[in-house]
């Protein structure tokens, strides 16, 4: 029984999450589009991409830009606004460091609640990540489950005494 109900829960949870995590891209993405826009000057645009001491890929476009907005000047270093995304895209970050140059005037979006915060523009969705995002956590339930099962130790020890018969031939020939 438990089972089962394991094999309606676990998909029905991952669709759920994709759903949730696409719901609230769109109404970000909508909630994006109806801030106000300014006038902003971009004053620095680099590509990073390198690696961190973890040894991971950096991808980011780093672009500051200044705008005046109910008659205040602010600066933002934050040109897209982002969902989760497990991959950052290089020709993405490339794509934003290539369209936003230092002199450049362009337009930016502020939060009207939090003046300090504008965007130049949304990150598309990003489809691998809401595919991904809710299989993660499945998978390593799945695999916590399967390790702690009978056949995952029956699978160990049938694999070891394989092993063992492959080296013993090994030392007879």
């Amino acid at each position: 029984m438990t089972f089962k109900l394991l094999q309606l829960v676990i998909p029905t949870l991952m669709i759920l999450f994709g759903f949730f995590q696409t719901i609230v891209y769109l109404r970000l993405r909508k909630t994006f589009a109806n801030w106000p826009i300014v006038a902003g000057e971009i004053t620095h645009s680099r590509l990073l991409n390198q690696l961190d001491l973890n040894g991971r890929e950096m991808i980011e476009a780093i672009i500051s830009f200044n705008y005046k907005f109910e008659g205040k000047e602010y600066k933002s270093e934050t040109p897209a606004l982002r969902g989760y995304d497990l991959f950052p895209s290089l020709a993405y970050e490339a794509y934003l460091t290539n369209k936003y140059r230092p002199g450049d005037v362009v337009n930016a979006r502020v939060n009207p609640r939090v003046n300090e915060i504008a965007y130049l523009e949304i990150a598309p969705f990003s489809r691998l990540s809401a595919v991904l995002v809710p299989l993660m956590p499945i998978l390593g339930i799945t695999l916590f489950i399967f390790l702690n099962s009978e056949y995952s130790s029956e699978l160990y020890e049938y694999l070891f005494l394989q092993y063992d018969l492959v080296m013993y031939r090994l030392h007879t020939n």
